[in-house]
């Protein structure tokens, strides 16, 4: 009956860190400066380095991509590393992916920091 105490205290542990479930199939969710548990490693998106998404309702020859500076939280000393919406990244024994990222650019492309929401999927693992 020892664990019980220690699996009410794992909230109180885990600070800022947002825990989806083990394994699952839906994307973890984060904001800029916010780590988030995604089915194994714990990541946290610092920066939008680049947003060339077409703007919502304007038609463009190329849809454009997001690029997002990354931090992967480890034992040793966070990791640097860049997703983009191009394609998964390798990361720990698997590949990170930038599924979605939200709000859709406006016309006049400006969006701030704190409004973006990336969609994150690790796939990989034991």
């Amino acid at each position: 009956m020892r664990i019980l105490p220690a699996l009410t205290a794992l909230p109180l542990i885990t600070g800022c860190v947002a825990l989806p479930g083990a394994h699952s199939q839906d994307p973890a969710n984060a904001r800029i400066d916010e780590a988030v548990y995604v089915d194994g490693p714990i990541v946290k998106p610092v920066a939008v380095i680049e947003d060339s998404r077409c703007p919502k309702g304007v038609d463009c020859v190329w849809t454009g991509r997001v690029r997002v500076k990354m931090l992967w939280m480890r034992a040793d000393g966070p990791r640097t590393f860049i997703l983009s919406t191009e394609g998964p990244t390798p990361i720990a024994d698997g590949s990170m992916t930038l599924a979605d990222v939200r709000p859709a650019r406006a016309k006049d492309g400006k969006i701030d920091a704190e409004d973006y929401r990336f969609s994150l999927i690790f796939a990989g693992g034991l």
